[in-house]
């Protein structure tokens, strides 16, 4: 069986898609994947030829730009001597937050996807278009865009023989242990 390996990346200017990308490693981590979330630009983009499997979150700032926290990543991605083929072993999703009443709504996610695409990148699922305009807000796009995902991830990469997705009333373990010191 192949790696259970995911990474999540994500471009956040206001740390919404932050916590979008965070409810991304807490999900894959109940279907026991081995789990890494980071910013885009803290993770060294060299090793992306490597990843089996790349969960993108984007948001779009001002009239379509980038967040500040993926500009480097984002700066390297478009350089045009990248070989076509660079990316044909990743498997990957672009979910993109915006919002409608601009011009340039999800421009980034649109052109994250684009790119992956012509550095031979697959794509696991259709590009997802949060919308903060929505009367339910961008998780009426990001709760069914991660139910479809999830099926689909789960048809390539099966749980192991003898484990359950992990309900959601289970707590897991602390990220960070609080100690007092005298």
């Amino acid at each position: 069986m192949e790696s259970r390996r995911l990474t999540v990346l994500y471009g956040s200017q206001t740390g919404t898609a932050q916590d979008v990308a965070e409810r991304v490693g807490r999900e894959a981590k109940q279907r026991h994947f081995s789990t890494k979330v980071l910013a885009m630009d803290q993770y060294p983009i060299a090793s992306l030829i490597h990843e089996p499997m790349v969960i993108f979150v984007c948001s779009t700032t001002g009239q379509g730009d980038e967040p500040d926290n993926m500009k480097l990543f984002w700066k390297f991605l478009l350089r045009r001597n990248l070989p076509s083929n660079s990316l044909c072993q990743l498997n990957f999703a672009v979910l993109g937050l915006g919002d409608s009443s601009y011009q340039k709504f999800n421009f980034v996610a649109k052109k994250l996807q684009k790119r992956l695409q012509q550095l031979g990148g697959t794509p696991l699922h259709t590009l997802g278009l949060a919308d903060d305009q929505h009367d339910l807000g961008p998780d009426a796009v990001v709760d069914p865009w991660l139910s479809t995902l999830w099926n689909k991830v789960l048809g390539l990469y099966p749980l192991p023989p003898g484990k359950d997705i992990i309900s959601q009333d289970v707590l897991p373990p602390p990220r960070y242990k609080v100690q007092f010191v005298d």
